[in-house]
């Protein structure tokens, strides 16, 4: 119930000109955080961090309008911070890796040699789950349900549902190398990118097809609201429709200022809007 009451406040209360409007990413080549309208214009830097500080995966909690990101200090740890960049806090994690937010229950998830973590947002309440098996890949945290990648070794090589706290896990369904997560609400749907493909499949695993043969794309992301779905990595991003056609490049490496782009983090964030939380107050979504 309370995760059916969360959707409506992210999805269904959104009036149709809350387009999501910016798309947010990390640059590892030239240390910074950028993002640019998806209606076009110019590219602008969030922050620009100085050698050898920099950032990777990037999520955005459209509860509290604020960004996560893993900031390469010295040192290493998660940060979030205010849209434009402006004060970031240090979130203390007994280790690091890869990232998701659950934004439904509020909490953060990584994952570290062989187990998927989850703490409050703010660190605290670390507890663990250790799987026996090589290797975890891609996050998604959704409510109830704990989406990731299988990477091979031990753990077969494809994509893995568990519960919140990462129990009860079981195989959804084979693909190649996952590399990135990321999930559509208005249709309940999975979109992964992989070594050679984008795939997108129910999340309990079936209707899995491929919607487009983009090489070697690491990161993905959706935007629920104008139906569209971005993915990038080296050298820039690229979008098309989320059955796969029409697509187009979004940001090149020329647009970003920097010949050797390499994005290592992707997400979208939405327009201002004021979201009902479930005290009845109300938060402004800023974007």
């Amino acid at each position: 119930v309370i995760r059916s009451i969360v959707l409506t406040c992210l999805v269904g209360l959104l009036p149709p000109t809350a387009v999501g409007q910016t798309i947010v990413w990390t640059d590892a080549d030239a240390r910074r955080i950028q993002r640019k309208d998806v209606k076009g214009g110019e590219v602008e830097t969030i922050v620009q961090f100085q050698s050898p500080q920099g950032a990777s995966i990037i999520h955005y909690d459209p509860i509290t309008a604020k960004l996560y990101y893993l900031f390469y200090g010295p040192p290493t740890s998660y940060q979030r911070a205010n849209l434009d960049g402006s004060e970031p806090e240090n979130i203390p994690t007994p280790s690091w890796g890869g990232l998701a937010l659950n934004v439904e229950l509020r909490k953060l998830y990584w994952t570290n040699s062989g187990s998927i973590y989850r703490s409050e947002l703010n660190g605290a309440g670390v507890e663990s789950h250790f799987y026996a098996s090589c290797c975890l890949g891609p996050l998604e945290a959704l409510g109830d349900d704990l989406f990731f990648g299988g990477a091979g070794g031990g753990i077969d090589k494809g994509i893995w549902r568990a519960d919140a706290d990462g129990s009860n896990e079981r195989f959804l369904h084979v693909s190649p190398e996952p590399f990135d997560l990321a999930h559509d609400p208005v249709e309940n749907k999975l979109y992964l990118a992989t070594i050679n493909a984008i795939y997108r499949l129910n999340p309990d695993g079936t209707g899995f097809h491929e919607i487009g043969a983009a090489g070697a794309a690491p990161l993905i992301v959706v935007d629920s609201r104008a139906r569209k779905v971005y993915w990038g990595g080296w050298r820039g991003i690229r979008r098309s429709n989320l059955d796969g056609s029409n697509v187009e490049d979004f940001v090149t490496a020329t647009d970003a200022g920097n010949p050797n782009l390499d994005l290592q983090g992707l997400t979208i964030v939405y327009n201002s809007t004021p979201i009902p939380t479930l005290s009845g107050l109300r938060l402004t979504v800023m974007g």
